[in-house]
């Protein structure tokens, strides 16, 4: 491999093992059995293999850290060959398996619930029971909003369900017992996707069973909108735990059935380090179009969800600084661009991201333009805004919630 590249999707992890500090890496896929960590003194190794240096600079910058000391080509051929067994690498080997994963996704019927076991419990009644223990530890006193029974939209986390388990609980309780046909949940891609939006027909399981897609809305809003504004296959929603995370709670509090639209909202970064405009493009344009006809024709039997989170601040996000002496920047960033989708204005919420060159992290951002946009003459009650403090990486990511009515 003659510039080996590591893998952009994968999460190198600083973890402890008998004492000693590694680097273990979290890869969204599972591709291998074959896992790996490495000394925490490999960092300056990995920093290297990012395409642009060979074996020839690799071997040169390491003897310079090590004061001269000889190493071997054939010692860094060994660990790269390491690392691309273990599918650490952007490779021909990488890229077979992943043919091949995405060929058997996309040819399943239903998108499996990947992550219960991990981030909530696989057992429904076990489910059932966290939640409603979570209900009733929070109280009736967190329902500070009288609600009219017509809620066309809720934004809420896509963060750990641990970590914001009261903001998830207190915010979907408002659903407790209402019906809607159809649920269309905006999630965010957090791997490179293509085009801007990402759409899946699959059916949805969680724990409680299985929900529906509503194919004959999914129908009819492909063909209202641009050629490219759709990826040519939903594969981003395999491991995507942004519209997964919605689902449990539409589960546990809607009354009867209801079917989703998930859609995957991609990267709008290109438009930022262009100081382009989203809202001028005319996939955007489209989509916002042909929605807004099918929220029409829905007449208050359809729900807009948004699972977002908002700055992602500190070393883990590759900030210099730690998070604390970012946080009230952030914090005042977040909280405008809450206020803009409040009234009603996705150009300031962009316009915004343009003059901070979204440097505060805003993973949720391509999903509120859209909310904002679809629901931009609506009354917005903000329920929560809290922070994730992650003392160990010296990061933090802030997150909240809200309701949105017809005036």
């Amino acid at each position: 491999m003659d510039k080996p590249v590591l893998r952009r999707d994968i999460q190198p992890v600083a973890t402890t093992i008998k004492g000693r500090r590694m680097i273990a890496f979290h890869d969204p896929y599972h591709l291998t059995d074959q896992g790996i960590a490495l000394d925490f003194n490999a960092l300056p190794l990995l920093q290297l293999l990012d395409g642009l240096h060979d074996l020839a600079d690799i071997q040169a910058a390491l003897m310079k850290r090590q004061g001269g000391r000889i190493v071997y080509v054939s010692e860094i051929e060994s660990f790269i060959d390491s690392l691309d067994r273990a599918c650490l690498l952007e490779s021909p080997f990488f890229h077979q398996k992943m043919c091949t994963l995405r060929s058997e996704f996309c040819d399943r019927p239903t998108r499996l619930p990947v992550h219960a076991g991990k981030s909530y419990a696989s057992d429904p009644a076990e489910l059932a029971q966290f939640i409603e223990n979570v209900e009733s530890n929070i109280g009736q006193e967190c329902l500070q909003y009288h609600i009219p029974d017509n809620i066309a939209g809720i934004l809420a986390p896509h963060i750990d369900i641990t970590v914001a388990k009261d903001v998830y609980v207190n915010t979907y309780r408002y659903l407790k017992g209402k019906t809607y046909d159809t649920v269309v949940i905006l999630g965010i891609n957090h791997h490179l996707q293509e085009e801007l939006y990402s759409i899946s027909e699959k059916n949805y399981v969680t724990p409680f069973g299985e929900i529906k897609t509503d194919k004959k809305f999914i129908g009819k809003l492909k063909k209202g909108v641009t050629e490219g504004t759709f990826a040519p296959d939903d594969f981003g929603h395999m491991t995507e735990h942004s519209v997964e995370f919605q689902t449990i709670f539409l589960h546990h509090y809607l009354q009867g059935p209801f079917t989703i639209v998930p859609i995957l909202c991609g990267s709008v970064h290109e438009f930022i380090q262009e100081r382009g405009n989203i809202l001028r493009d005319e996939r955007f344009q489209g989509m916002v179009s042909a929605m807004n006809l099918l929220l029409q024709e829905g007449k208050g039997r359809i729900l807009l969800v948004a699972g977002v989170d908002l700055s992602h601040v500190g070393r883990k996000f590759g900030d210099q600084a730690p998070a604390d002496a970012l946080l009230p920047q952030a914090t005042a960033h977040d909280k405008l661009i809450l206020s803009f989708l409040s009234r009603g204005e996705p150009e300031n919420i962009f316009k915004e991201a343009l003059n901070t060159q979204d440097s505060y992290h805003v993973c949720g951002l391509p999903a509120i333009l859209l909310f904002a946009s679809l629901l931009a003459e609506n009354r917005t009650d903000l329920l929560h805004f809290d922070t994730y403090r992650e003392r160990e990486t010296e990061s933090a990511v802030n997150y909240a919630s809200l309701i949105s009515t017809p005036v």
